[in-house]
C-alpha cells in the first residue's frame, strides 16, 4: 500500500512540475514578444503573442501585447478597433498578470517610454489602455466612416463613448441622406434614426419636398393627405389655401347643384366660397325655372310619353327624385356622382339590378308591379353613362313575371333572368330568360324550368352559362345546377350534382375556362361542361359570394360556423392560400355582389340583420381596409364598376335606384 501511495505523490509533482514548466515556457515567449516590440518588429512580435494566446488563452500579458501592437500607428498591422477588443480583454483579467509577467511588462515601458515614469506596472498598463481609449474614439471622430462607426457599435455595447459613437452615426447618416434629398431618403431616416439630433432638420426637409410634389400633384386627394400625414409644418397653410382651390375647380367642373353644396359645406373658410354660391343661385334658378313638381313631371310624362322632351323630363324627374332621396338619408360619399330613382308613373317596383355594357352605357332593371294591369312585369331601363335614360322597355307575358339579374355579352345584347308565371296559381312558375337587342328590341325569350339561377356568365361569342341550383328529390334540399344555351338561347347542356347547394359565381378563368363556386364546393370546368378538378370546402364553411381575380385566384366570402364572416382565397387550381375569419358584431345573412377594384382590393356587399354595409378588402391580405354603413330605407343589390373606373350601385328603395360615384371610394 505505501508503494502506490509513493508512487501517486510521485506522478502527482511531476505534473505539477510539467505545469509550472509550461506556464513559465509561456511566460518567457510573451517576454520575448515584448522584447521584439521593444524593437517595433510589429510582425513578428505579433505572431509571438498570438503563438502565446492560443496555447493559453487566459495569457493578459499576450492580449495586453497584442493591444500594444494594433494601437501603434507606426504597425503596419495598425488597427484600433482591435487594439481596442485586445485591450477590453486586459483590462478585465488585469490582476491575473503574475509577478514575472509584470516584471517583463514593466522592463518594456522603462525601455521605451521617452520620460520614465516610477509608477506601479498596473498604473502604466492601465493608462496605455486609457491611451488606447482615446486613439479609438478620435479615430472615429476623424475618419468619417460609417463602416467603422457600425463595426465599433456592433463590437462594443458597453463602449464608454457609445453615445458620441452614436452621434457620429446619425451625423454620417444624416449627410449621406441629405446627399439623395429625396422625400423617400428623408422619410426613411426619420424612421431609422427617430433620436437623431439632425431630427428636426430632416422633418424640415421632407415637408418641404413634400410639398412641391402635392403641388405639382395638385388634386384634392394630395392635398388631404399632406395636412393628415404633415399636421405641424410650416407649409400647412399654403397647402389649405391649394386645398381649397383645387376642390373648387372640382366643383366647377362638375358644375352641380350637390357639387357646390358639397364644397361650401366642407371648405367654408375658403375665399373661392362666394364664388360658388355665386354659381349654385345661377344652376338653382335655371332648375328651379324649368322643374317644379314630382307631381308635374308625371303628368308631363303621362301626357307626352314619347319624344326627345319625354326623355328629358323623365331624366330630370329620376336625378330629382334620386338625389333628393340621397341627400335625405346621408348617403355616406364625398365622391356621389349623382343618383338616379327610377318609377314609372302609378307603377310600383319590388327588385333592382344593373350591367355595364362595352360601349359604358348603364342598363338597370327590376320589377314594377303595372297599374294598368295589376300584375308584374321586368321593366329595363339604358342610359348613359350620366344616368340619362336612352329608353326603356316592359318585358313580360300575360301573368306576372319577375326581373333577378341582369347581363350584356360581346355585342351589347341584354339578358335578363329572372321568373314567369304561367298562370295565377304559384306552382306555375318557373325561371325565364330574355334577351333584348343594344337598341330594346325584344330578340327571344325562354322558360327554364325549375332552374333557380343566381348567376350567369356570357361568353364572348353569345352562349349563356347559367348557375344555380334545382330540386330533384322528395328531400326538397337544393343541388348544384348549371346549365349552358347557344346565343339563341337553345339549350346546349345542363348538369345537375349529387351535392346540396347553390353555386354563387361561375367566372371564366385566364385560360378560358370556367371557375364554379358552390356553397360548399367549388371546381374548374371545361366550356363544354367536363369537370377539370373539383373540391369541397369545410363543412363548417357556407360560401355567400366568390370573385375572380386578374390572375385566376379566387377569394371567397362565407360564413364560418355559421357564425363568423370568413375570406377564403384559393389559386387557380383551388388549393387554398389563406383563410381570414373578420369580427363583425352582427350575423352575416348574405352577400349579393363582390366586384374587385385596384389596385388589389375587392368591393364586397354585405347584408346583416337589418342593414348593409360595403367592404374594400385587400385581396392579397383578406383584410378589410375600409367599410360603409348603407342607410336606412334603402337595399343595394348590385354593385358594378363602368369602364372609368366609377363605381355603380344599384339598389331598392320602393323604385330602382341606381348610384354613381366618382371613383371607388367613397
Amino acid at each position: 500500500m505505501n508503494r502506490f501511495i509513493k508512487q501517486a505523490i510521485m506522478s502527482g509533482l511531476l505534473v505539477l512540475l510539467l505545469l509550472f514548466l509550461s506556464i513559465n515556457l509561456t511566460a518567457q515567449n510573451a517576454k520575448k514578444g515584448y522584447k521584439l516590440l521593444e524593437k517595433a518588429e510589429y510582425e513578428k512580435s505579433a505572431e509571438v503573442f498570438k503563438e502565446v494566446a492560443s496555447e493559453n488563452e487566459q495569457d493578459i500579458a499576450a492580449r495586453f501585447g497584442l493591444a500594444l501592437v494594433y494601437a501603434d500607428d507606426k504597425s503596419s498591422l495598425f488597427n484600433l478597433i482591435d487594439a481596442w477588443d485586445y485591450a477590453l480583454k486586459t483590462r478585465q483579467n488585469l490582476d491575473k498578470l503574475a509577478p514575472d509577467e509584470l516584471g517583463f511588462i514593466g522592463e518594456y515601458f522603462q525601455n521605451t517610454e521617452v520620460r520614465p515614469r516610477s509608477i506601479p506596472v498596473k498604473k502604466k498598463i492601465q493608462y496605455a489602455l486609457e491611451t488606447i481609449e482615446a486613439k479609438l474614439i478620435k479615430y472615429i471622430r476623424e475618419e468619417n466612416n460609417l463602416e467603422i462607426v457600425y463595426e465599433v457599435l456592433d463590437r462594443f455595447p458597453d463602449f464608454r463613448y457609445r453615445e458620441n459613437v452614436i452621434h457620429i452615426r446619425n451625423q454620417l447618416e444624416f449627410r449621406k441622406y441629405e446627399k439623395q434629398n429625396t422625400l423617400e431618403a428623408y422619410l426613411e431616416f426619420i424612421v431609422k434614426f427617430p433620436d437623431a439630433a439632425q431630427l428636426e432638420k430632416a422633418i424640415k426637409y421632407r415637408n418641404q419636398l413634400a410639398f412641391e410634389k402635392v403641388r405639382q400633384t395638385n388634386t384634392v386627394e394630395a392635398f388631404r393627405d399632406y395636412l393628415k400625414n404633415f399636421p405641424n409644418a410650416a407649409e400647412c397653410n399654403a397647402v389649405i389655401r391649394l386645398l381649397n382651390a383645387a376642390a373648387f375647380q372640382q366643383a366647377r367642373q362638375e358644375n352641380s347643384i350637390a357639387a357646390y353644396d358639397g364644397f361650401i359645406s366642407t371648405y367654408p373658410d375658403a375665399l373661392e366660397v362666394a364664388d360658388a354660391r355665386q354659381l349654385q343661385k345661377q344652376l338653382l334658378y335655371e332648375y328651379a325655372k324649368k322643374i317644379q313638381t314630382i307631381e308635374a313631371y308625371n303628368e308631363f310624362i303621362q301626357k307626352y310619353p314619347e319624344g326627345q322632351q319625354y326623355i328629358d323630363i323623365f331624366n330630370l324627374k329620376s336625378l330629382d327624385s334620386g338625389m333628393k332621396f340621397i341627400n335625405s338619408r346621408r348617403f355616406p360619399s364625398n365622391n356621389l356622382a349623382w343618383a338616379r330613382s327610377f318609377s314609372d308613373e302609378g307603377s310600383k317596383g319590388s327588385t333592382s339590378c344593373m350591367a355595364v355594357d362595352s360601349a359604358d352605357s348603364y342598363i338597370a332593371g327590376g320589377t314594377v308591379v303595372r297599374s294598368d294591369t295589376g300584375t308584374s312585369d321586368a321593366w329595363v331601363i339604358k342610359m348613359a353613362n350620366d344616368g340619362k335614360m336612352t329608353w326603356n322597355k316592359f318585358v313580360g307575358d300575360a301573368f306576372n313575371d319577375e326581373l333577378h339579374i341582369l347581363g350584356t355579352n360581346g355585342r351589347n345584347e341584354i339578358i335578363g333572368i329572372g321568373n314567369t308565371w304561367l298562370g295565377r296559381d304559384s306552382s306555375s312558375r318557373e325561371s325565364w330568360i330574355f334577351k333584348l337587342g343594344p337598341d330594346g328590341k325584344k330578340l327571344w325569350s325562354k322558360k327554364l324550368g325549375k332552374l333557380d339561377v343566381t348567376c350567369i356568365l356570357t361568353a364572348g361569342q353569345g352562349s349563356v352559362y347559367l348557375g344555380g341550383s334545382e330540386t330533384i328529390d322528395s328531400t326538397g334540399d337544393p343541388h348544384y345546377a348549371i346549365m349552358s344555351l347557344n346565343e339563341n338561347g337553345k339549350r346546349l347542356w345542363n348538369r345537375t350534382y349529387t351535392g346540396t347547394g347553390c353555386i354563387e359565381n361561375l367566372a371564366f378563368s385566364p385560360d378560358g375556362r370556367i371557375m364554379v363556386t358552390g356553397s360548399h364546393w367549388r371546381a374548374m370546368m371545361e366550356p363544354g361542361g367536363y369537370l377539370v378538378w373539383e373540391t369541397s370546402f369545410p363543412e363548417k364553411d357556407s360560401i355567400l359570394n366568390s370573385v375572380m381575380l386578374p390572375r385566376g385566384e379566387m377569394l371567397h366570402l362565407g360564413l364560418r360556423n355559421r357564425n363568423n364572416v370568413v375570406l377564403i382565397k384559393t389559386g387557380p387550381d383551388g388549393k387554398v392560400i389563406y383563410e381570414k375569419e373578420i369580427n363583425k358584431p352582427d350575423r352575416l345573412s348574405a352577400s349579393s355582389a363582390m366586384i374587385p377594384v385596384g389596385p388589389g382590393q375587392v368591393i364586397a356587399l354585405m347584408d346583416f340583420e337589418g342593414y348593409q354595409t360595403l367592404d374594400w378588402i385587400l385581396q392579397a391580405k383578406g383584410e378589410i381596409q375600409d367599410s360603409i354603413r348603407i342607410p336606412e330605407g334603402m337595399t343595394i343589390k348590385e354593385i358594378r364598376r363602368d369602364l372609368r373606373g366609377n363605381l355603380i350601385l344599384a339598389a331598392f328603395n320602393g323604385e330602382i335606384l341606381l348610384i354613381k360615384n366618382s371613383g371607388i371610394t367613397l
